[in-house]
Parts: C-alpha cells; sequence; structure tokens
C-alpha cells in the first residue's frame, strides 16, 4: 500500500519517484525540533520536484514552517485547518477533490489537527482509517503530524492503528502496530454508541406528518440556538434519515433530541439495517445511486454515527451549530 524508502531508511531530500499510490504517514514529535526533522525534509521534497506542496496545520505549526522554509515558503499552500477538517465526511470530499484536480501529479501534504477535542472524535479516527483505502490509488505523499507532549496514550495508540509508516525521532518505518481498515472499522461499529439521555425530548416518527418532525426539531434546535443555515441542513437530514427508517425499516420509528455539543438527533426502529462498508464516505457518482442520502447527510451533519444491534438500529446526528 506504502512504497518508498525501505523501513528504518532515515529521511531524505530527493526528486519525485514514480508514481506511488497513497503514503500516509504517521509524524509523532514532542517539540518544534521533531516535528521540522519530519516535516521539513516531506515538504522540501515536494519543492525541489516541481510538485503541489500543502500545509495544513495551526498557526504555531504554520509559522515554524515558514520560517525554517525561508525563501521556498511561497511554495507551498498553508490552509487552516478549521477550513479543511470542519467534519470527518467534507474533509474526505475536499481531499477527494484535491486529488481530482491533481491528475496524476503527487501531492506533498504535512496535515496537523487536534481531533481528539472534537466531539465524536472516534469518527475522525475512522476518517483516519478510511482514508488508507479511499486513496489507495491517489499519489498523495501524506505526514499527520501529532504531539505527544499534549496527546494522551490513547490517542496516540489510536493513531499507530491507522497509519500505515510512522516517522518518530530520524526515521520513518513500517508500523508494525497499523490494522486493516476493514478491522478496524469494524471494531468501532461493534462498540454501542453511549445511550440517549433520559431527559431527551422524544417523538414518534409517523410517515403521514413529517411536518411535525420538522416542528419538533425546529423547536429543539432553536433551544441550542442553531439556526440559519446550520438549522436548514439539519431539518433536511433529519427528514432524510427518518423518511428512510419508515420506507425500509420496521417501526416504531422514534426521534429523540438533546443538547451536548450542539444538538443531538437520533433516529431508531427495530429494524437491523447497516450500510455497505464506506458507503457514507465516498461521494456516490449520481445523486440516483444507492448511498447518496446517507452521504448528503454527513455532509450535512457535523457527524453521522450508525449503530445496529439486537435492538434495532439508531441513526445519531450531531449539529453543532453555526
Amino acid at each position: 500500500m506504502t512504497a518508498e524508502a525501505p523501513a528504518d531508511q532515515p529521511m531524505e531530500a530527493g526528486r519525485t519517484s514514480a508514481r506511488q499510490g497513497v503514503q500516509h504517514c504517521a509524524l509523532l514529535y514532542g517539540d518544534d525540533q521533531e516535528f521540522l526533522a519530519g516535516a521539513l525534509p516531506h515538504l522540501r521534497k515536494g519543492i525541489e520536484a516541481g510538485d503541489p506542496a500543502f500545509a495544513v496545520t495551526p498557526r504555531e505549526e504554520a509559522e515554524v514552517l515558514r520560517d525554517s522554509l525561508g525563501s521556498d515558503a511561497p511554495a507551498v499552500q498553508f490552509i487552516d485547518p478549521s477550513d479543511f477538517y470542519s467534519t470527518p465526511v467534507r474533509a474526505m470530499a475536499g481531499m477527494m477533490a484535491v486529488a481530482r484536480s491533481l491528475g496524476t501529479r503527487p501531492a506533498w501534504v504535512v496535515a496537523s489537527a487536534d481531533w481528539s477535542k472534537y466531539p465524536d472524535a472516534m469518527e475522525w479516527v475512522r476518517y483516519d482509517s478510511i482514508f488508507n483505502l479511499g486513496f489507495a490509488d491517489a499519489d498523495f505523499r501524506g505526514y499527520c503530524c501529532y504531539n505527544t507532549s499534549v496527546l494522551s496514550p490513547e490517542v496516540i495508540s489510536l493513531v499507530r492503528q491507522t497509519h500505515p509508516r510512522i516517522h518518530e525521532g530520524a526515521r520513518l518505518r513500517e508500523n508494525p502496530d497499523y490494522r486493516d481498515p476493514y478491522d478496524f472499522v469494524a471494531g468501532v461499529d461493534s462498540t454501542p454508541l453511549p445511550p440517549s439521555p433520559s431527559s431527551a425530548a422524544s417523538m414518534e416518527v409517523r410517515p403521514t406528518d413529517l411536518h411535525a418532525l420538522r416542528v419538533f426539531v425546529t423547536e429543539q434546535a432553536r433551544r441550542c440556538a442553531i439556526a440559519g443555515d446550520a438549522l436548514y441542513n439539519l431539518l433536511v437530514a433529519v427528514t432524510e434519515v427518518a423518511t428512510n427508517a419508515v420506507r425500509h425499516g420496521h417501526p416504531p420509528v422514534t426521534l429523540r433530541a438533546w443538547p451536548d455539543n450542539g444538538l443531538v438527533c437520533e433516529i431508531t426502529d427495530s429494524g437491523h439495517w447497516q450500510p455497505e462498508e464506506f458507503l457514507s464516505w465516498v461521494p456516490p457518482q449520481s445523486a440516483l445511486k444507492s448511498g447518496f442520502g446517507i452521504w448528503g447527510v454527513g455532509m450535512l451533519c457535523d457527524t453521522v454515527q450508525v449503530r445496529t444491534g439486537p435492538k434495532g438500529t439508531a441513526v445519531r446526528l450531531r449539529t453543532c451549530g453555526n
């Protein structure tokens, strides 16, 4: 899946080699020196080859990179991670758009975002794992950077499971802790969601009265100061999921909503629907194709979680607001 230097070979600057497919590496660093030891040679490879180079990093890391790159800094496109990592599904779609725009040209990327601070952080871990499949044939040379002095050991353990290669100290090597994405995602999906709070507002979804559902969601959203485009997107997403549950699930279909880092809406039924693996992460080629609805819901909400268990199926949507 990744073909570059042999395991345990030190990083060295060089020209671009033949098309290799995705190289998804984790850079673990504890200070600026360790960050630059991995990120700087990686970006310089792309610059020297005349390939597109990107740094999707917070301001502090961006300033360190600019200072160290010197006159080469204008050759790197710097992107604020808050603009790119808005939701996991949007981030995946954005990366795919970049890959399409570049065609056969390689892209050299350094990215840094602390997803452990996001609500539903495991959805960002899932993104990291699925990236290895979604971009298997794309010529992305990516370094995902994680500060070990800030992140917990539990987070670092997840990082090790989702990146085929890892850069620690001065070396890039094969990662023995890496897990196949199918296996990793199956493990995530087998973990039940936390139960909805007893204080959650609820209503039964009736197929003949979706207007009542939208009124209910609007009332709950306004209590969480969610309005404008965020409210509109949420209404479309909840209506889509509820309609699918009514048409293809088993009654009763119930909608619950509660405040938690914005508003969480959960639609449950007693059926056992399970989407195809990774269906909600890859943009369908046509709106008429199966899966467009669940992918569209992922584009509209901050996170979407689907679980099927003995009691039925739950689809949980979170909207953090404007």
